[in-house]
């Protein structure tokens, strides 16, 4: 009997070692097979050092091929979790011209990247980086700005998109990062203190 309680004893220890710690929280940016691994990996480190928050990015090919952003944004809502402070799914359909769509109650953004594709790929990984910006800001509610060199000022043609800055104004940085702390999500700014000079 000893020995049958030492090994539970011994099987709720391993299991409790063996479970998941909790996911930091980030924003997290979800590749529907629309991007390759470089692109991706360049998409997520350009929205971390801009947005200074932990930024995620996942592959979910299975979301490729959802025939409208109603299905897509149904799909994209069974797998974001808690630790998904904001989902920015990378997605395309050829017969839709908006380049994204909101659901900041869902907290849930759709980058129709079919709509911004173009033979020269820097303009294009540009204009990914740009639509990623602005779903974080408008996901956190910050309206269009009227600075004309920030990301989430209102643009009319993808000529005038690719002429705007792909980074918030100094205003709306502050304001996002509010928005951040307000969610929960930890700075990835490092605060670098003097250290006391020695006589």
């Amino acid at each position: 009997m000893r020995h049958y309680a030492l090994f539970i004893l011994g099987l709720i220890l391993f299991t409790a070692g063996c479970s998941k710690a909790p996911r930091e929280k980030a924003v997290t940016i979800v590749n529907a097979a629309q991007v390759d691994a470089v692109l991706l990996e360049r998409l997520r480190a350009f929205a971390e050092r801009e947005l200074h928050v932990p930024v995620r990015a996942v592959e979910r090919p299975k979301l490729a091929g959802k025939e409208n952003f109603q299905a897509l944004e149904k799909a994209a809502k069974r797998i974001k979790t808690d630790a998904d402070v904001t989902l920015i799914v990378l997605s395309g359909f050829e017969n839709e011209s908006k380049h994204l769509i909101l659901s900041s109650s869902n907290g849930i953004a759709l980058v129709n990247v079919q709509a911004l594709r173009i033979d020269d790929a820097e303009k294009f990984a540009r204009r990914i980086e740009r639509q990623v910006m602005r779903a974080a800001a408008f996901c956190f509610s910050l309206p269009p700005t009227p600075d004309p060199y920030c990301v989430t000022r209102n643009y009319y043609s993808l000529e005038d998109l690719d002429s705007m800055g792909r980074n918030f104004s100094p205003p709306w940085q502050g304001r996002f990062a509010e928005e951040a702390e307000k969610r929960g999500l930890a700075s990835t700014v490092r605060v670098i203190r003097p250290q006391p000079v020695s006589p």
